[in-house]
C-alpha cells in the first residue's frame, strides 16, 4: 500500500466514525425531540429512537465460519470447488459492539481466516492466510422501518464498514505444485511482514435472542480490496473480493445503571415506600386463591431492606373512622385499565407538582387515587398490559423512577391484583 493510499484510508476511517458518532447519538435525538414537542411527527420520531426503555449496551461475539475468494483465478463464478483442492477455507473472529440507539450500533472486528482459489483453465491456484481488522456499523432494519420493541427476539442488520487486511499469498502451478510467486512473508508493511491493503465491507446479519443476555448470530459479508493483485494476476476483477460467512454466540453485557430483579406477581402487590415517611407501606395480604391466579412477571426494584410491617388493626380502624380528604377530580375510565404507579404514601398526600418536578413528568399526566388508606400516584391509562409495560420501561429509563410498576383499575377503582 502506497503512502497516498494509507492517507486516503485513514481519512476515510476518521470521517466515517465522526459521521456515525455525531448525528445518531441517542442523547442528540432526545434533545432534538424535546425542542420540537409541538410536532406530533417529531414526538413519534423521538419515541421511535429512544422510547420504550432502550438502554445502550456493550456486547461481545465469538464467531466461526468459511471464507471464499472471488477474483481472476477462479473455476466457477459463484460457487466453490469442493473436490481435490477445495476453495473453502475456515476462520474465526471476535466482534466488540456498542449499541447507540435502537437502529445503530458501532462494531470492531478482528478476523483470521484462509483463502484459496483454483483455475484449471489457467493451471493456477492460490493459497493465502490473512488477518483483518475492520470498523463497521450495524443498522437494525426492524427498528429502522418499524417500531422498537424490547421484547422482540430477533433482528436483521445491514452491515457497512471499512478496514485493513494483512495477508500472505502464494501462487502455484496447479499441475506441478510449483511456487510461481509470493506476496507478504516478511516483505510487506503489515502485521508480521504481511502485505497490507485497505478494504470496504458490506453484508447482512441475523440475530436471535436465546435469553436476556445471550444471542445466536449469523453473518455474511463481502470485502472489496484496494488491489487487483491479491493473486498476482490482473484481469476482469478490478478489485479483488472475498466473502466470510459465520455463525457465532453473542453476549450482551448488563447495563451499568440501576439493577432490577424479577419478582413474580404471585405475592402481595408491592407499594412504593416514600423516603420522606418512615411508615412502611404495604396493602393487605391477598388470599392463596388470588396468589395462584397471578401469571405474569413484572420488574420491581429491590426496596428498602428494613422489615415491612402491615398497619395494625387499631391503626386501620382509626383510619376508617377518619374521613380521607378527597383528591382532585380526575377523569374516570370505566372498565379495566392499566396504569404505571410511581409513588404511594400512607395517610397523607404527596404534592403532584412536587412529583412532576422530581421525575420530570407533566403534572397533568399524574393521577391521584386512594387505596386501602394510601394515596397512590399513577401515570398513563392503557387497555392492555403490554402497552402499559412500554410506558413503565420509559418511566424507569428516562425519568429515574426505577421501581415503577403496573397496577390495574376497574371503573376507576384500584384492584388488589392484575386481571
Amino acid at each position: 500500500m502506497t503512502r497516498n493510499q494509507k492517507k486516503y484510508l485513514l481519512l476515510l476511517i476518521v470521517s466515517y466514525w465522526v459521521f456515525m458518532l455525531f448525528p445518531f447519538d441517542a442523547q442528540t435525538q432526545t434533545t432534538y425531540s424535546k425542542k420540537n414537542t409541538k410536532s406530533e411527527q417529531t414526538k413519534e420520531r423521538s419515541a421511535h429512537f429512544n422510547g420504550n426503555g432502550f438502554i445502550p449496551a456493550w456486547s461481545l461475539t465469538f464467531t466461526g465460519g468459511a471464507s471464499m475468494y472471488f477474483g481472476d483465478i477462479r473455476q466457477y463464478r459463484f460457487y466453490p470447488i469442493m473436490n481435490h483442492r477445495t476453495e473453502l477455507k475456515y476462520g474465526g473472529s471476535i466482534i466488540i459492539a456498542r449499541s447507540l440507539s435502537p437502529v445503530f450500533s458501532l462494531r470492531g472486528q478482528g478476523l483470521y481466516t484462509g483463502l484459496a482459489s483454483v483455475s484449471r483453465k489457467r493451471d493456477r491456484d492460490i493459497n493465502s492466510d490473512l488477518f483483518e481488522i475492520n470498523l463497521s456499523t450495524a443498522i437494525n432494519l426492524n427498528n429502522l422501518f418499524g417500531t422498537y420493541r424490547s421484547s422482540r427476539k430477533w433482528g436483521i442488520d445491514l452491515l457497512v464498514g471499512v478496514g485493513i487486511v494483512n495477508f500472505n499469498t502464494t501462487l502455484y502451478q496447479t499441475s506441478t505444485g510449483k511456487i510461481l510467486a509470493q506476496r507478504g512473508f516478511g516483505s510487506g508493511t503489515g502485521i508480521g511482514g504481511r502485505t497490507a491493503e485497505g478494504l470496504i465491507m458490506g453484508g447482512i446479519g441475523l440475530q436471535f435472542d436465546v435469553s436476556e443476555n445471550w444471542s445466536i448470530r449469523f453473518e455474511t459479508a463481502n470485502r472489496a480490496l484496494n488491489t487487483d493483485l491479491f493473486e498476482h494476476v490482473s484481469g476482469g476483477f478490478h478489485y479483488d473480493i472475498y466473502n466470510h460467512t459465520s455463525l457465532g454466540l453473542s453476549y450482551r453485557f448488563p447495563s451499568s445503571g440501576k439493577s432490577m430483579k424479577m419478582v413474580p406477581e404471585d405475592g402481595p402487590v408491592l407499594m412504593i415506600v416514600d423516603p420522606d415517611n418512615s411508615t412502611p407501606v404495604q396493602p393487605d395480604q391477598p388470599s392463596r386463591k388470588e396468589m395462584e391466579s397471578f401469571n405474569r412477571v413484572i420488574d420491581v426494584l429491590e426496596l428498602n431492606e428494613q422489615p415491612i410491617e402491615e398497619p395494625s388493626e387499631k391503626t386501620v380502624k382509626s383510619e376508617v373512622k377518619t374521613e380521607i380528604e378527597k383528591p382532585a377530580p380526575v377523569k374516570t375510565i370505566y372498565g379495566i385499565e392499566y396504569r404505571v404507579q410511581i409513588r404511594a404514601r400512607y395517610g397523607t398526600k404527596i404534592g403532584i407538582d412536587y412529583l412532576a418536578r422530581t421525575y420530570n413528568l407533566p403534572a397533568s399526566e399524574i393521577k391521584e387515587d386512594t387505596f386501602n388508606g394510601y394515596y397512590i400516584y399513577t401515570v398513563g391509562s392503557f387497555t392492555t398490559y403490554d402497552d402499559a409495560a412500554i410506558q413503565r420501561n420509559t418511566i424507569r429509563s428516562q425519568h429515574g423512577v426505577y421501581d415503577a410498576f403496573i397496577v390495574a383499575f376497574k371503573d376507576g377503582e384500584r384492584l388488589q391484583k392484575l386481571p
